[in-house]
């Protein structure tokens, strides 16, 4: 198991004798848990996501003929790969002035399979804009620019904050060479061997940072090292600057983004490993942590640093573990959580691993970082060069060796020269090699990388004496891979590492031969611990026990294989010896390719047995044997007893009576036989004619040896029955509810009538309700009918369609099989949801047809017949908060377009078209500005009063005509119109000026 902080790590299993149907459950995608001790998965379910040291994503399978191995990634994966495949973001997710947790958040997203967990407060906002990118790489961009990391949690849940609020930032554990490790109440002391890597190859004294834009829009921001402690050649400060290609970074974060560049490189790169015995170092610390790490002969202390450990004063360092690789022990429990949710335990199969835990402090191993650089230049710059064919360094090496099982495996280093691009130029974007290899002629392949920089790779656990073919290629940062190199076929080296020397086997002796047993445990102690490429043993035998085995001293070969090993069955032979002075055995163990080991140690034996002797005449009173082949008993009858419980053997056959004399077993010589579990009553009996089964005194089972049978449960009551004149009959106290004939005539039934039950037979099926009515009855005609009960509120359906009915038993609803009409009393919606968009049909129940558009609660738009006249449509637009609604009325003699109040038929204003011809206007003719066609309007004047009117607007695009004239007058008199104008009128009367008060009425229209 390989974790590493902000990083996919990685892991992988072996299993041995898994059951099929739990490899056919590992399902890719799925998700391995590893937890400390031993508990049941099916208990747990869920809680293991969060109990486990670890879980994984399972992404990868390999299937042998003996073992399966399973692999995969960290739950980091869900956010995306190494490749950067995932969850992209193809629409652009632009982030304007937002905290980190609100930042973490819209890149997390919803419906993702990492959700939010706990997300801490960290100062500052951000913004970006990120696309073409996977969710992984947004976080770690978000999370560097606010100084913050990320980690993914077993159950899928997504921490974020700065490395105090996640990880522990008191160290706990301190690191120290072997012989000073322990315990006190405040430090845990983790014992092993130390290996620290320091170097400056990354220093950096400025960094320039190139943000969005190109060219000389090129966004940049720059940062430079506060305190430079190295000088050049000439006593000079180091300059070292770094060009750093962000073209995502947007231009308010290039200065913040380059200060954390700069912040990487400034100081040396230290990176500490550790490897130890201690396999479960949880408890004392994990990747992330802060830990001390004291080790005065590497330079590793800290004067400024004193803390009491065991009673000593020490000055450990401080660092932070990184990574930590270690392996799978017994003790622990392995378990697989299906798509589904269910937990299959693994544990019982899991070929358990041996080794250190390998600790990473400091920084990340090379191998384990990136800078996440694009190349410096104008962006985005395409890749266009493809690495050409990588050139092999020939012969190959070979060399074999013996793996942690035992078996010896083979390894071939493989040497090459560095290649150029295909068209000749020198390959600066080498990202790393890709290798396959197969037994030759491969047609299958496995494959290997080396990274780019390395121009030879060493190739395990091949089989020894095997050929193998080998092919190669480069592979860019662009993913660009070359064609693949010539292959080249090697012969893996053949196994020559023997045996280890065998333990002295365990013999006896007779006068003929020696048999010897053997545990497959090696001379240095421990039993079935031999290699298992193990093939025989052999067995070698001397007068004395310094002997030397060779060809002479041979005497056989007992098979031993790793089969007998695992299974812990111990080598068992005999081998011909006809001496019965002191004899000495040694054995020597032969691998599959002939390689033999050093001979044991001597085991020592004299003769005890006699194997075989002419005697032509004994006479004893008693023989005791293990075993009598011999003619020595003929005619004689061989009893157990003389009578009662007995068995017989005489010239008849073998004879066996109970306590009674009751003859129960007899096997003749004719070839007759009877066997029977008692005389009478319920028994078992079996004899020529066949098997019979018997329940006091009646028969419940025959199989006769003609081929009829009867079996039954019982002989009345409820039974099953079995026979081969009636099938199959089941029976409910003395009501058949199932029959099966022979015939192919069939029926069954759960009741009788008049209960509930339902009944199948060849005509179909019926279901009845507790008062016997039919309620399904699908026939084997074709006709059916479904019914949720007889009369009141239900459901039909039946040839001719679908039909329901209310709780008066009046039809409501139903859609015609024939002519595909549906007829519906009542509302039909769109929606449940009473305060949403959405379509109603029949919104009144029992109201004439209509409509309903709803925008929401109150506010709709309707087309209706229900109105205050019969024979009409209206189409209708009735806001719930207004006081008017807006109507289209039509019916065969007139139609009005009308603003009328809320809930009435009246019309406050609008256009009614009539069929006598008439267009009959209400309120005011136009609308007030400068688009109006026409109006018109009265006036009052005061008796003796003339004067001028206005119409409120000014006609446009043409001339407006007035035609005024005068009511409320007691005389004749006329209106004469003195001005016109676009704007109004003025008048006089012709026949002086009234007297009294009077109207002026008038129409005006625009020319």
């Amino acid at each position: 198991m390989n974790e590493v902080i902000q990083g996919l790590g990685s892991w992988s299993l072996q299993l041995d004798g898994c059951p099929r149907e739990t490899l056919d459950a590992l399902l890719y995608f799925g998700h391995v848990a590893i937890v400390p001790g031993r508990v049941a998965p099916a208990q747990y379910g869920d809680q293991l996501l969060t109990m486990a040291r670890y879980v994984g994503v399972l992404t990868k399978r390999d299937d042998e003929e003996d073992r399966t191995a399973i692999a995969g990634q960290g739950m980091e994966l869900w956010l995306g790969d190494g490749d950067d495949k995932g969850e992209i973001f193809e629409s652009p997710l632009s982030i304007n002035g937002q905290t980190f947790a609100n930042s973490i958040r819209a890149i997390l997203g919803s419906g993702t399979a990492v959700v939010e967990g706990t997300l801490h407060s960290v100062p500052g906002t951000y913004t970006g804009r990120h696309q073409w990118e996977s969710r992984r790489k947004a976080l770690a961009y978000v999370c560097s620019t606010f100084g913050a990391e990320y980690r993914v949690n077993g159950n899928g849940t997504l921490d974020a904050g700065t490395q105090a609020q996640l990880y522990a930032a008191t160290p706990t554990c301190v690191i120290v060479r072997k012989g000073a490790e322990g315990r006190d109440l405040a430090l845990t002391g983790l014992p092993g061997e130390m290996e620290l890597s320091r170097d400056v190859e990354d220093f950096t004294t400025r960094v320039v940072l190139l943000a969005e834009g190109e060219g000389a829009a090129t966004a940049t921001g720059a940062a430079n090292i506060a305190s430079n402690p190295y000088l050049d050649l000439r006593g000079q400060p180091v300059k070292r600057t770094r060009l750093v290609s962000e073209s995502g970074t947007v231009t308010g974060n290039a200065q913040a983004r380059a200060q954390l560049q700069l912040n990487r490189f400034v100081g040396t790169r230290n990176a500490l490993r550790l490897s130890t015995e201690d396999f479960e170092i949880r408890g004392s610390f994990r990747p992330g942590d802060m830990v001390y790490v004291y080790d005065p002969d590497a330079g590793l202390y800290d004067l400024d640093n004193e803390v009491t450990f065991r009673g000593q004063r020490i000055n450990p360092i401080a660092l932070r573990s990184v990574e930590a690789s270690w392996p799978v022990v017994e003790g622990m429990t392995v378990a697989y959580r299906h798509q589904s949710g269910t937990w299959l335990d693994l544990t019982d199969y899991v070929r358990w691993e041996t080794g250190s835990t390998a600790v990473g402090v400091g920084e990340l191993g090379r191998s384990l970082t990136s800078t996440g650089f694009e190349p410096v230049g104008p962006r985005p710059i395409p890749d266009s060069t493809i690495p050409g064919a990588v050139p092999w360094v020939l012969p190959f090496q070979s060399a074999v060796y013996m793996d942690a099982e035992g078996n010896t495996r083979a390894s071939m280093l493989l040497v090459w020269d560095l290649p150029l691009n295909a068209d000749g130029s020198t390959i600066l974007d080498g990202h790393h090699y890709e290798i396959a290899y197969g037994v030759s002629p491969a047609t299958e392949w496995e494959t290997a990388y080396a990274p780019w920089g390395e121009l030879q790779a060493v190739i395990g656990d091949l089989s020894p004496g095997v050929v193998y073919d080998f092919r190669i290629r480069a592979v860019d940062t662009s993913a660009n891979a070359g064609a693949w190199s010539v292959t080249e076929s090697a012969l893996a080296e053949a196994d020559t590492i023997p045996p280890s020397t065998p333990a002295p086997p365990v013999v006896a002796a007779s006068l003929i031969a020696i048999q010897i047993t053997h545990t497959l445990g090696k001379v240095s102690g421990g039993t079935f611990n031999l290699e298992l490429d193990l093939d025989h043993l052999e067995v070698h035998v001397g007068s004395s026990s310094g002997f030397a085995p060779d060809a002479t001293t041979l005497r056989g070969k007992v098979a031993a294989n790793a089969g007998m090993i695992q299974a812990e069955i111990a080598a068992v032979g005999t081998v011909p010896e006809p001496d019965t002075t002191l004899r000495h055995v040694k054995v020597i163990a032969v691998d599959r390719s002939g390689n033999r080991s050093p001979a044991s140690n001597a085991a020592s034996v004299t003769a005890l047995l006699i194997d075989n002797a002419h005697i032509s005449d004994l006479s004893v009173s008693k023989v005791t044997a293990g075993t009598v082949s011999s003619n020595w008993i003929l005619g004689a009858n061989i009893g157990t007893a003389a009578s009662g419980q007995r068995v017989e053997l005489n010239a008849t056959g073998l004879h066996g009576y109970n306590a009674g004399g009751a003859e129960l077993v007899t096997l003749s010589n004719t070839g007759t036989f009877t066997l029977r579990s008692a005389a009478s009553g319920s028994r078992v009996q079996l004899d020529a004619s066949g098997l019979r089964i018997f329940s006091g005194t009646t028969e419940v089972v025959s199989l006769l040896a003609g081929g009829s049978f009867a079996l039954r449960s019982a002989t009345s009551g409820t039974r099953v029955e079995l026979d081969i004149a009636n099938g199959l009959r089941i029976f409910s106290g003395s009501t058949q509810l199932v029959s099966l004939s022979p015939s192919g005539s069939f029926f069954l039934r759960s009741g009788v009538a008049p209960s509930a039950r339902a009944e199948m037979d060849a005509a179909g099926i019926r279901m009845y309700s507790a008062g016997n009515a039919e309620l399904v009855n699908i026939s084997a005609s074709g006709s059916f009918l479904l019914r949720s009960q007889t009369s009141g509120s239900r459901i039909e359906i039946d040839l001719n369609g679908i039909r329901g009915y209310n709780s008066g038993g009046s039809q409501t609803f139903s859609l015609s099989a024939n002519s595909g009409d549906l007829d519906m009393v009542g509302r039909l919606t769109s929606t449940v949801n009473s305060s949403s968009k959405r379509l109603v049909i029949n919104p009144t129940f029992g109201a004439d047809p209509e409509i309903r558009l709803y925008e929401n609660s109150f506010d709709y738009h309707y087309w209706t017949s229900y109105v205050a006249s019969a024979n009409t449509m209206q189409i209708g637009s009735a806001p719930g908060g207004a006081n008017r609604k807006g109507a289209l009325t039509m019916d065969g003699v007139q139609v009005a377009l009308a603003l009328g109040p809320a809930g009435s038929s009246n019309i406050d204003f609008g256009i009614k078209i009539v069929d006598a011809g008439w267009l009959d206007f209400f309120g005011k003719l136009g609308a007030p500005g400068s688009g109006g066609a026409f109006t018109r309007g009265s006036v009052q004047f005061p008796a003796g009063t003339t004067g001028s009117i206005g119409y409120g607007f000014t006609f446009t695009g043409g001339d407006a005509i007035v035609v005024a004239t005068m009511f409320n007058v007691g005389g004749p008199h006329g209106v004469t119109l003195s001005g016109r104008g676009n704007g109004g009128f003025s008048f006089s009367t012709t026949e002086g000026v009234p007297g009294v008060t009077y109207e002026i009425q008038f129409f005006t229209w625009k020319q």
